[in-house]
């Protein structure tokens, strides 16, 4: 999905559930999300099972953990990838160009940005821990389209 796709997409789906925290986008659109222990690594997975979709998130993360994941995993849901395979890992947490991966975090920053004025904050990370992205995340961030 190209970046522009993506950015629109999050503007609509804020839009609609009147939100940009993820938990309660998920709670808008009716996409349940379940808590589980999934180990000391993975934090969160999306998964369809017979056509309707669901976020699992791991009953070890803090609830900053539990915001971002959940908007990653919403990445994948309306940036519809397909397949089950794919989740948040703790050791996963880093740039990527490209791919599934990349769409979904850009889908998360956009998602959880949307709307913010920038010039409300000091610092860039001031913004970004306000709005509950993590420090991984900046690159994600397209600086030059908040700023306008």
């Amino acid at each position: 999905m190209l970046r522009e796709c993506i950015k629109r997409k999050a503007h609509e789906v804020v839009y609609a559930a009147g939100t940009r925290d993820p938990i309660k986008v998920c709670e808008a659109r009716h996409i349940p999300v379940y808590y589980d222990d999934l180990g000391k690594q993975i934090m969160a997975y999306h998964t369809v099972i017979k056509r309707i979709p669901a976020i699992v998130l791991s009953t070890r993360n803090s609830e900053f953990e539990d915001a971002y994941s959940c908007g990653h995993e919403l990445g994948h849901h309306f940036c519809r990838h397909t397949g089950n395979t794919e989740c948040l890992n703790r050791n996963n947490l880093s740039f990527s160009t490209m791919g599934n991966e990349a769409e979904a975090n850009e889908f998360m920053v956009d998602l959880m940005l949307d709307g913010v004025n920038p010039h409300d904050y000091e610092t860039k990370g001031q913004l970004l821990r306000a709005c509950g992205i993590p420090a991984w995340a900046e690159k994600y961030v397209d600086w030059s389209s908040l700023i306008r």
